[in-house]
């Protein structure tokens, strides 16, 4: 997310009856509004936002303001330059770093006295820095699912949010001791400060900061999107081990 001074999907588990016509409608609707919850998890790739936070964009540099400028529909770099006044060849230069963190992209040209010019809009990743709702919202629709759904329907769907989003990255080969180190710096990229200790023959994953903790302090559920995604990245067997007490903090043992 800017500073002012992140696909694939799966259907939630089914419900607990065999017998689906049995279903009642506010079941319908917390399965519904569970599968949007899915694909916000899948929109909010973590990894994009903390690539965005080493970017060292802010709202007040040159590169936030053309991309605040871009909010209010697509320019070119002249419209750009003039807006802000800004010469062409210093516009240009932060459109090249805006476009590498595939926050804008080429949309088209206008047609210009000797040539057309090329105009630059911005993208859904670059308009998700801006906002500051995704958080909250996702953070109490968790805590309604929690309170409408059974506990194993709920995990279920978290699991397989987690699988699903484990696609993005490209596993891990190898023995598994070196597939764990390998979720460990995936886990720190995404925020976490993640170690990795052997004990008694497991490997467990530990970090005294969670990437989600925003949302595991209030929702322990969330927890289980890492689970499935570990489970599903390492090919192996991984169980929760986290501490929610004070301040959240990720454990997950990992079993061949």
């Amino acid at each position: 997310m800017l500073y002012e001074s992140s696909g694939h999907s799966t259907p939630p588990a089914k419900a607990e009856t065999t017998n689906s016509s049995r279903t009642s409608p506010a079941r319908k609707i917390v399965k519904l509004k569970l599968r949007y919850l899915q694909e916000a998890y899948l929109a909010l790739d973590m990894r994009d936002i903390c690539n965005t936070m080493t970017t060292g964009i802010r709202l007040n540099s040159a590169a936030g303001k053309v991309l605040s400028r871009l909010r209010h529909g697509a320019m070119t770099v002249e419209e750009l330059a003039k807006a802000l006044r800004l010469t062409n060849n210093a516009v240009r230069n932060q459109l090249r770093k805006l476009q590498a963190t595939n926050f804008v992209a080429q949309a088209g040209k206008r047609p210009g006295a000797s040539k057309p010019s090329t105009l630059y809009a911005i993208t859904i990743e670059g308009q998700i820095q801006f906002s500051t709702l995704y958080l909250p919202v996702l953070t109490q629709f968790l805590g309604v699912a929690e309170g409408r759904c059974s506990g194993v329907q709920l995990d279920s769907f978290m699991i397989d949010t987690g699988k699903s989003l484990a696609d993005r990255y490209p596993k891990p080969s190898g023995i598994l001791k070196h597939r764990v180190d390998a979720a460990a710096r995936l886990l720190r990229s995404f925020g976490g400060v993640a170690e990795v200790r052997t004990r008694d023959g497991t490997h467990v994953i530990r970090s005294r900061s969670c990437p989600l903790a925003a949302l595991t302090s209030e929702n322990p559920a969330a927890c289980k999107v890492l689970e499935g995604l570990l489970a599903e990245y390492l090919t192996a067997r991984v169980t929760i081990c986290c501490n929610l007490e004070e301040a959240p903090q990720c454990c997950f043992e990992v079993r061949s």
